[in-house]
């Protein structure tokens, strides 16, 4: 068996949303959806679609190294001991993990055309705990899906989100033909083993 890029950002993706779920670990969550990341804003530049660092780049009046460099940044720190063993860098939030996921989420679907499940819920999961951050975008699958999750505990928000992967809403945007299933005997499998 051989895999595509895309498959590498997807299967990484995947992963890095089980492990913020389920195991709540920000700085490997991190990881892996920066390499997912990477993967789909390079496939993407090189199709001429819509990139989301590009789009940070225009909203933010940064440019894109910059943009790049704060988004590598722990991602190099935490594989990169031969030149700086003695480096220290700041804690990796939940916030931070869940920006780069969802960064990562957009673009995998861009370029894909699709999404599995999780990855459409992760982004409605997160336009429901952070709507400061994302507006209408999302807004009314947020309010529908995880209504008033902004304002519950960090452990409400985390049990809601393993609850819709658990059975997910019924939804037009879930149940479309642009859901993906590609990879989902994986995720079935480690959700029942995750209890």
């Amino acid at each position: 068996m051989t895999i595509s890029k895309l498959d590498a950002a997807r299967r990484q993706l995947l992963a890095a949303i089980h492990i913020q779920w389920f195991l709540n670990e920000p700085l490997a969550a991190y990881q892996l959806a920066s390499n997912a990341s990477e993967i789909c804003d390079q496939l993407l530049k090189r199709t001429g679609k819509i990139r989301m660092r590009k789009k940070f780049v225009e909203v933010h009046g940064s440019t894109e190294k910059q943009i790049n460099d704060t988004s590598n940044r722990p991602r190099n720190f935490a594989k990169h001991a031969n030149s700086d063993p003695d480096a220290l860098l700041d804690d990796i939030t939940d916030l931070d993990a869940e920006t780069i996921i969802l960064v990562a989420c957009l673009d995998y679907s861009v370029l894909a055309g699709k999404s599995p499940i999780p990855v459409g819920l992760f982004i409605t999961w997160f336009a429901a705990v952070y709507p400061e951050k994302t507006g209408w975008f999302f807004k009314k699958e947020a309010d529908d899906w995880f209504p008033h999750l902004s304002t519950m505990e960090r452990a409400e928000q985390i049990a809601a989100s393993r609850a819709a992967v658990r059975k997910p809403p019924e939804s037009a945007v879930l149940n479309s033909r642009r859901t993906e299933l590609t990879d989902n005997s994986r995720w079935v499998e480690l959700r029942r083993s995750i209890k």
